[in-house]
C-alpha cells in the first residue's frame, strides 16, 4: 500500500511537470508563429492537456480534464503568467519558463491538496426551472 501511494505521488509530480512544460512549449510555438497571445495560451493549454488525455484513454480511465480536478485552469493561468513575464519583466527566458512551470505545478498541487474545484454550471433541472 505504501509503495502504491509513493508511486501515485511520483506520477502526479511528473504529470504536473509535464503539464507545465508542454503548456510553455505550446505558448512559445504560438508566439513564434506571430499569433495573438490569447491564441498562444489556447495552444499551450491544448498542448499541455492533450498528453494527459491520451494517457488516460490508453489506461481506459476518464480523462483527468473531464473530472473535477483543476487541470486546464492551471495551464491557462500558467500561459497567461508566462506571456506577462515575457512582455513586462526583465527576467531571462529560462527564468520565465521555470517560474511558470513552478506556478502550474503549485496550482495543481494546491488544488488537489485542498480539493479546489471549478464551479458547476449544470445539474439536475426539473420542469419548473426551465
Amino acid at each position: 500500500k505504501l509503495i502504491e501511494k509513493k508511486f501515485q505521488v511520483t506520477l502526479f509530480i511528473f504529470d504536473s511537470l509535464g503539464l507545465g512544460l508542454f503548456t510553455i512549449i505550446g505558448v512559445q510555438k504560438g508566439l513564434n508563429a506571430d499569433l495573438h497571445p490569447v491564441i498562444g495560451v489556447v495552444l499551450g493549454t491544448i498542448t499541455g492537456c492533450f498528453g494527459g488525455i491520451i494517457r488516460d484513454i490508453l489506461l481506459n480511465r476518464i480523462p483527468l480534464i473531464f473530472r473535477k480536478e483543476i487541470y486546464a485552469t492551471a495551464a491557462i493561468a500558467g500561459g497567461i503568467v508566462y506571456i506577462l513575464l515575457k512582455n513586462f519583466s526583465g527576467l531571462s527566458e529560462e527564468i520565465n519558463q521555470i517560474l511558470t512551470i513552478l506556478l502550474i505545478v503549485s496550482i495543481r498541487t494546491l488544488a488537489v491538496k485542498y480539493h479546489w474545484q471549478m464551479p458547476k454550471f449544470y445539474g439536475n433541472f426539473n420542469d419548473a426551472e426551465m
